[in-house]
């Protein structure tokens, strides 16, 4: 469904170029739940604009295809990735309330958009919205769709986003943190909420997250990303029950487990993530690597494959560590 190939995003800061996103390759599959997870700075929501084409004015993407059902959206005219935005592919923003219109009514941008995508009427749209928000669990919705978005907490907020986001009926949902500012109880009834909304639809579902927990209870696939590179991919299963990259093993080391009887020592990495401004030689994780080789700080690691969906970048798997 999605192929991305190869995709490299360049920002202009000052008199500097910045490489947010360096050689990103991935496959999201029809009617599966693929997960991008790393921490802030990796170049994960970078990913998510560059496919959406929703880049800043000082960013472009420098090379790469971004491949939906076969066409390349970043070669099409700006028309036709416009009907694909929102009514094929659909983005959930970390924050719903810089989503949301605060001047309008929610029924108002219900409507709006309903009309826009689907040709017909308000009437038939205004039926729609509220069918759409009773799909998310909002409240009395014929009532609330004349409410404002300050009239929700944060939480209904995304909701809302959810409910806005399908009312185009895309095939691939694109959620870039949807729960980031949510507290663990609400994260959890939105991430349930959009595994149900999936299944139903057999939609696909783009999962941008920085916590492994999290994309372990509901990704298909796992792809792991370190200051704007790939380190490693793989299943669950792969990722959870053997992590290869000493990056994936520090995040895994961080979950807390649940067991009190369980020894748990997390992997303390030395140090902050380097700034895209100044990316270290090499391999981009040397600086904080555990396992760290003379080799690490010269020659860059490529993705090689280790076994079925599993590929990492890390000389500790190649033939020659010297």
């Amino acid at each position: 469904m999605l192929s991305v190939k190869n995709l490299k995003t360049e920002f202009k800061v000052g008199q500097k170029t910045v490489r947010a996103v360096d050689g990103v390759s991935f496959e999201v599959p029809s009617n599966s739940i693929v997960g991008i997870v790393g921490e802030s700075g990796s170049g994960k929501s970078v990913t998510a604009l560059s496919i959406m084409g929703l880049l800043a004015s000082n960013a472009r993407v420098t090379s790469g295809e971004v491949l939906w059902n076969g066409a390349d959206v970043l070669t099409m005219p700006e028309n036709q990735r416009r009907q694909i935005r929102g009514k094929e592919i659909g983005l959930i923003f970390q924050n719903p309330l810089a989503a949301l219109n605060p001047v309008f009514s929610i029924g108002n941008q219900f409507i709006e958009t309903i009309c826009l995508h689907h040709n017909v009427d308000k009437k038939i749209a205004r039926e729609r919205a509220v069918a759409l928000l009773k799909q998310v669990n909002i409240p009395d919705p014929e009532t609330r769709l004349d409410d404002y978005p300050h009239q929700f907490s944060l939480g209904m907020c995304q909701r809302i986003m959810i409910a806005l986001t399908l009312a185009m009926d895309p095939k691939l949902l694109i959620a870039d943190e949807p729960t980031a500012s949510l507290d663990v109880t609400i994260q959890a009834q939105i991430l349930a909420l959009l595994k149900e909304i999936q299944r139903e639809r057999e939609m696909s579902v783009l999962l941008i997250s920085h916590d492994l927990g999290i994309v372990a209870q509901y990704c298909d696939y796992i792809v792991i990303m370190y200051l704007g590179k790939l380190v490693e991919k793989g299943t669950p299963e792969q990722i959870f029950g053997s992590p290869k990259h000493p990056y994936t093993q520090a995040l895994i080391s961080a979950i807390p487990s649940t067991d009190p009887h369980k020894k748990h020592s997390p992997i303390l990495l030395t140090g902050d993530i380097p700034s895209p401004m100044n990316v270290p030689t090499g391999c981009r994780f040397h600086t904080r690597c555990p396992y760290v080789m003379p080799k690490c700080s010269g020659v860059e690691p490529v993705l090689q494959s280790l076994e079925l969906n599993r590929e990492v970048a890390c000389y500790l798997y190649s033939e020659s560590k010297e």
